[in-house]
């Protein structure tokens, strides 16, 4: 597919139906039912911000409809190239946030593709109430290939309805009640999108028939208790925690098999209170472990609070762009997080989806021996002393190196530099 645009080559343009919609309209369209019936329209609640000095400035907002035959993502496309890329310059960069009743069909995500595609300068978040066919392969396809150029595509939680309503409604001052199963069935819908989304950061290898699915797909548990492979434990078993949080490159792709995606996570909170702490471990066909853990956090209702985690694979860009607006709405919480090893670091939306966690406050670091002798008493054993193996050091520093390299191609060194002197997280005597 060439860098071809839809919008930039026609001149129809495309208004919005309304800044708000009704209570009604809303509670019937954007109901995440399994099996929707009589809900054929797409209704798309949008929001275009610009990036002025490190913070949103909010553009424009309003909502879309179906119209003409036109499908709502066309009738923005349209809109957005007549009202925002003709007047705006295009050196700056704007941030689209999307809330949909139905995720894009084929032919809408293809023409959202190449939109992406054609301007380097966008940043487009999708956050979908229901899946639209999401049988169909080519569906699915078009959904993957929407992640891999960088956007994110994530079902609403009960976060993203209340964020809705409030902006978005004609809501009378009152507060976003949930429907019965709102939850069961976000749950449901996440499940399927995810399913759907693993290829998009899992490579299959041509030479074997088994694929590498049990990485960043996830099981959680509650704090202060322990899971590994679904069997709750007190502590992580020493050979597990070698094993899963070797930071050595391996040297075959099939080693991957076996190398599960771990969150240990620790939360300090500023009363006095021991800390809370908990390890969430991926499982086939679950959430990834990092929306389990912002589920787990959000349930808490914290805001001050100083909160480690230590990964054995960095956040994919799904996860990195869903940790991100969680830090933003927060401000008041620190969040540092260490990881063992870079998933596709050398892929562009996974570099860009690091650069989110920067650019939003969260301090994004390789573990180094400080951390893993941290890791190993808080979630490993704290009666025994951490061995570290051959080559520790050596290969966090190359990695540390890699990762620099990255901050540095993406213009972050500064902002990441700030951060850093906070010195946050475990001591590094």
């Amino acid at each position: 597919m060439g860098p071809f645009c839809l919008g930039c080559s026609h001149r129809k343009c495309y208004s919005p139906i309304r800044n708000l919609i009704s209570q009604e309209t809303f509670k019937f369209h954007f109901k995440n039912l399994r099996y929707a019936i009589d809900r054929k329209d797409t209704f798309l609640c949008y929001e275009v911000t610009r990036k002025d000095c490190d913070s949103p400035v909010s553009l424009h907002h309003g909502v879309f409809k179906n119209k003409d035959n036109i499908h709502a993502e066309i009738c923005f496309l349209y809109w957005f190239h007549d009202k925002v890329l003709k007047v705006l310059s295009p050196r700056e960069e704007f941030k689209i946030t999307w809330y949909m009743s139905w995720s894009p069909c084929f032919e809408c995500a293809e023409q959202v593709l190449r939109f992406l595609v054609t301007h380097h300068n966008l940043s487009l978040d999708i956050f979908s109430s229901r899946l639209y066919n999401i049988r169909d392969p080519e569906n699915q396809q078009n959904l993957c290939r929407l992640v891999q150029e960088g956007a994110q595509v994530a079902a609403m939680d009960l976060y993203e309805f209340k964020k809705c309503w409030k902006k978005f409604v004609d809501n009378g001052g009152r507060r976003f009640r949930p429907w019965k199963k709102l939850l069961t069935n976000f749950r449901y819908q996440d499940s399927k999108l995810q399913e759907i989304l693993r290829p998009c950061y899992i490579p299959v290898p041509s030479s074997s028939s088994s694929t590498l699915s049990n990485i960043c797909l996830t099981k959680g548990l509650p704090e202060t208790r322990f899971c590994v492979e679904g069997r709750r434990v007190h502590l992580l078993s020493e050979e597990e925690f070698y094993s899963q949080f070797y930071n050595q490159r391996v040297k075959h792709l099939c080693y991957y098999h076996g190398m599960k995606p771990y969150l240990c996570y620790q939360l300090e909170q500023f009363n006095g209170q021991a800390p809370l702490k908990g390890c969430l471990l991926s499982e086939k066909g679950k959430q990834h472990a990092e929306i389990l853990f912002l589920d787990k956090i959000r349930s808490m209702e914290l805001s001050q609070v100083i909160i480690t985690c230590y990964l054995t694979w960095s956040p994919c860009p799904n996860c990195a762009w869903q940790l991100a607006a969680f830090k933003r709405d927060r401000p008041d919480l620190i969040l540092h997080i260490y990881t063992s090893r870079l998933y596709f670091h050398w892929k562009r939306p996974f570099q860009k989806g690091l650069c989110s966690l920067w650019q939003s406050g969260i301090l994004v670091d390789v573990m180094d021996l400080p951390q893993f002798t941290d890791c190993w008493t808080n979630f490993v054993n704290p009666k025994r002393p951490f061995w570290p193996w051959k080559g520790l050091e050596i290969i966090s520093r190359r990695t540390q190196r890699r990762l620099h390299r990255i901050k540095e191609s993406w213009g972050l060194q500064d902002l990441v530099n700030d951060f850093g002197n906070l010195q946050l997280g475990p001591p590094m005597s």
